[in-house]
Order: structure tokens, then C-alpha cells, then sequence
């Protein structure tokens, strides 16, 4: 045992251990713990020392075990935690209870002979998906060097930031898994302690499914990326046929065909995919509501189809708000006077002589563009700028952090009142941009709506569905079905009577 590693007091007894029921740690006396709420934590990292603070901030007394407990610079980390530090044995020895905030490689390191008998809590993670049908979880690996311990694993699905941020993620689930109901429910009791909820998923093998968790890349999010690029790429080709092709045979000029395919065809695409998408995030919570008039009930499960869309809706949200910030920025470089004059005030033509040489004059028309916009242009641009700032309201009341700050009745007033005037509004900009364009088709087929005409589809299917909702006898209806109201069926109620 290498004698440097361990923290003796002037007397060369071991500070940590008890005299007369006094706990000593760095030659300070502390009363009893209670071996119930004490905890010991293997590990003086960025993890170690946030998981050691949430313990402590939620009355537990914390051991932290290092291997060289009188560096100053450990000292001065884990006193910032409200821990106690000492070595890894005296940690050890002081709790039924240990985190082995560790890596893997550092397994062998441990003093394992005193984790026999224990209830280690492994906290590692993979830094790569787990390979052949032979592998074992890190958790499994630990209880491997320590047979007669009782390893669970735990809280690897928590980041040092959600652990030392208190309760702004206290509602996220901690999975865990072991072979011991004993130890498994000791560890949930912690975990709800510290403001978490634990999920068991069963036993020590499960591990090694919890441990791929975090090696996900943003699960949540491919579903709702898919459907956006689908429909980004279902409106590019409606916008390159409306105007690069059925413009063009219209016209009989094929000189520019892909002269706006980079900025003016993109953006047009961009604010009406937002405008689809900002539909479809309302879409799913209507025809969730007539099922529920329709059953009279709302406990029977929706289609999975439903169930899929109403639980997109945060990420299609986010992706709409970054869609319409691009579509804002880039309006600023292509709405301009010349390519749409109908929102500005009339421009003016003169007669100019033109040089063409010394020897030669010509008469050319030109035309001045006024710079200032009309009525119309001007409720264009309002309603433009008030539906972008109301989607970045939207969007910062679904980050976590926000959400947990506000009540219930002042997220579902942002998400939905705000989030349909939001919807209103953004039709708006669309109507007054175009509304002389509203029922023009393209020559070629005439089955290739004009962009502004086809933005609004789903629009006005929302409106529609959410008007016969609004009204008074339908709306109580659906809030008693909501607050638990079942409506029973003929053949019930025939039964009842019988009764």
C-alpha cells in the first residue's frame, strides 16, 4: 500500500475512523452519520464531484475516496461540493453505498477487495456503441472483479450539468438494472431524493442497453428531420415546375430557367415549408380531439400514427422556427421594389436620351421604383416580423429550462393561444403578399397551383377544424371528457337500469 496516497493525521491513526462514535475526516470531528443517508463516491471528476454536490444538497453525507487525497487542488474542488475527502478505503469503509464514478479502464485500480459486500452504483458510459454478441456492459465487467458485491447501474443517462442544475431536469427518468431487489430499490430511494425518477429495467443485463442510451444520436429527432426534408423536397418540386418550367413554356423565354433556383425559388420554398409545418404541429392535437368527442372518453389509446405525430410536434416546431428565421433573413436580400413592386408604391417611368456613341442618341424608357411601401406592403412586412416573433416565443418556452419557470396555464396559453395566433398571423403575410395571385395556375397542364395559393392548404384545413371546437357547447363538452368523463355506451346504460 503506497503510504503517500493516504491522509494520516499527526498521530499516524487513520482520520476517518471513529473514536467513541465521532467521525474524524481531515482531523475534523463531525457527529454520526446515518449509514442510511451516507454515501461514498469513488472518483474526483467533473461527474464525481456533481453527483457528490446533488447528494449533499439533498441531505445526504458524502464520502469522496480519491487516490491521492492531499493534492490542494482536489481539496480545494471537493470542499466546494460540501463533501468530505479521503481516501478511497476510508470512503469505503464509511458506507454501505458506493458510486464508482470511474472509467472502465480504471476498474482494476480500485481498492476491490473492500467493495466486497457493497451496493456499487456504476455511473460509466461507452464513448461507442457496444460490438459483438459477446460483449459485457461495464456494469456487468464490475460485478465480474466483485462477485460479492451487488452492482446497479445508474444515472449514466444524467450529465454533470442536469445533476448540478438542481431542478431544472428533475423530472428525468434514471434507468437502472441489477440482480438485486435489495439494492435496487435502495438506489431508487436515492434517486428520488435527489429529484428523479427512477425506471428499473430490470436485471444486470439490461445494462448494457442502458449504457447505448447515450451513444444515440438525437433519437427523437430523425422522424421529425424525415417529414420535414420530405416536404421541403415535395414543395421544391411543385416551385422548380411552377417556375422554371411552366413559366418558361408560358413565356417562351428558356434563357433563365435556373437563374433563381439559388435564392428566390429557395426562400419562397422555405416560408411556405414553414407555413406546412407550423400547420401540421396543430394538425394532430385537432384530430386528437374529435377522437376523444367521438369515444366519449379519453383513455383508449390513439392510432400509433397520432401517437407518433403528438409526440413530434416540439421537434417540428424547432425545425419550422429555424426554417422561418432563414426564410426572414433572406427576404431582406430578395424582397426589393423591382421583383415585388404590387407591395410598393407605383413607380414612375420616364424618357431618357441615351448615348449609344459620339455620333448617336436613342429614347429609352425607364423605370424608377418607389422605395417606400404601400398600405398593403407595409401590413405585409408587420405580419411577417409579429408571426417570426411569436415563433421565437414559441421556441423558447419548449426549452426545458424555460418550461420548468412557467405554470401550466402560461405554457398551454404560449403553446397553443399564441401558437394559433402565430398560425393566423403568418397566413396573413402570405395573403398580402400574393392575394391577386391566390387562384392563378400555371399554363402548362394547369394542374401547378401558384406558391402562395398552395401555401394555405394546410392552413385552412387547421382553421377549419379548430373553428366548431371553439364554440361553447362543444368546447365543455370535450374539457368534461378531458377531466375524466366517460360517456357510456347504449348497452351500459340499458345494464345499469336492469341493475
Amino acid at each position: 500500500m503506497r503510504m503517500d496516497n493516504l491522509s494520516f493525521g499527526a498521530d499516524g491513526t487513520d482520520p476517518s475512523a471513529n473514536t467513541n462514535g465521532i467521525s474524524l475526516i481531515n482531523g475534523k470531528r463531525k457527529p454520526p452519520v446515518d449509514p442510511e443517508k451516507s454515501v461514498a463516491v469513488l472518483g474526483t471528476g467533473d461527474y464525481g464531484r456533481a453527483i457528490a454536490r446533488r447528494l449533499v444538497n439533498n441531505g445526504y453525507t458524502v464520502f469522496v475516496g480519491s487516490r491521492d487525497p492531499n493534492r490542494n487542488k482536489i481539496k480545494q474542488m471537493v470542499r466546494d461540493t460540501g463533501a468530505s475527502l479521503t481516501t478511497q478505503e476510508s470512503a469505503i469503509a464509511s458506507c454501505d453505498v458506493v458510486i464508482v464514478a470511474v472509467g472502465r479502464d480504471y476498474y482494476d485500480y480500485l481498492p476491490l477487495q473492500s467493495l466486497r459486500a457493497k451496493i456499487l452504483i456504476d455511473v460509466s458510459n461507452n464513448t461507442e456503441p457496444r460490438r459483438g454478441p459477446h460483449y459485457r456492459s461495464n456494469a456487468e465487467y464490475l460485478q465480474g472483479l466483485v462477485q460479492d458485491a451487488k452492482v446497479v447501474k445508474g444515472f449514466n443517462v444524467l450529465s454533470a450539468y442536469a445533476l448540478e442544475n438542481g431542478g431544472l431536469q428533475g423530472s428525468k427518468e434514471v434507468f437502472l438494472a441489477g440482480d438485486h431487489s435489495d439494492a435496487k430499490t435502495r438506489v431508487s430511494e436515492m434517486v428520488r431524493m435527489m429529484g428523479f425518477h427512477p425506471v428499473d429495467w430490470g436485471s444486470l443485463q439490461a445494462a448494457r442497453d442502458i449504457e447505448d442510451v447515450p451513444l444515440r444520436l438525437m433519437p427523437s429527432w430523425k422522424r421529425p428531420v424525415l417529414v420535414v426534408f420530405g416536404v421541403f423536397l415535395f414543395l421544391w418540386f411543385l416551385a422548380f415546375m411552377s417556375f422554371q418550367i411552366c413559366y418558361n413554356i408560358k413565356n417562351g423565354d428558356w434563357s433563365k430557367m435556373w437563374k433563381h433556383i439559388a435564392l428566390q425559388n429557395f426562400n419562397r420554398v422555405l416560408g411556405i415549408t414553414s407555413l406546412w409545418i407550423l400547420s401540421f404541429c396543430y394538425l394532430p392535437g385537432l384530430l386528437a380531439a374529435y377522437i376523444q368527442l367521438w369515444r366519449g372518453t379519453k383513455y383508449s389509446r390513439f392510432p400509433k400514427f397520432l401517437d407518433d405525430w403528438l409526440k413530434m410536434r416540439k421537434q417540428l416546431g424547432l425545425l419550422m422556427l429555424g426554417m422561418a428565421s432563414m426564410h426572414g433573413c433572406m427576404s431582406v436580400a430578395f424582397v426589393t421594389p423591382k421583383t415585388t413592386e404590387w407591395v410598393y408604391e407605383a413607380p414612375r417611368q420616364i424618357l431618357a436620351q441615351v448615348v449609344v456613341d459620339a455620333n448617336t442618341t436613342t429614347t429609352d424608357t425607364i423605370t424608377i421604383y418607389d422605395s417606400e411601401l404601400n398600405w398593403r406592403g407595409e401590413i405585409f412586412l408587420a405580419c411577417g416580423a409579429i408571426s417570426l416573433c411569436l415563433l421565437v416565443v414559441l421556441g423558447i418556452t419548449s426549452l426545458p429550462s424555460v418550461t420548468a419557470t412557467l405554470s401550466w396555464r402560461e405554457f398551454t396559453f404560449v403553446q397553443s393561444k399564441l401558437g394559433w395566433v402565430a398560425l393566423v398571423v403568418a397566413a396573413l403575410h402570405d395573403i398580402f403578399l400574393a392575394w391577386n395571385f391566390m387562384i392563378d395556375y400555371w399554363s402548362c397542364f394547369q394542374t401547378f397551383p401558384i406558391g402562395p395559393q398552395y401555401a394555405l392548404y394546410p392552413v385552412f384545413i387547421a382553421i377549419v377544424m379548430k373553428i366548431p371546437l371553439l364554440l361553447p357547447p362543444v368546447d365543455n363538452y370535450l374539457q368534461k371528457i378531458r377531466r375524466g368523463y366517460e360517456r357510456k355506451s347504449e348497452y351500459e346504460v340499458s345494464k345499469s337500469q336492469v341493475a
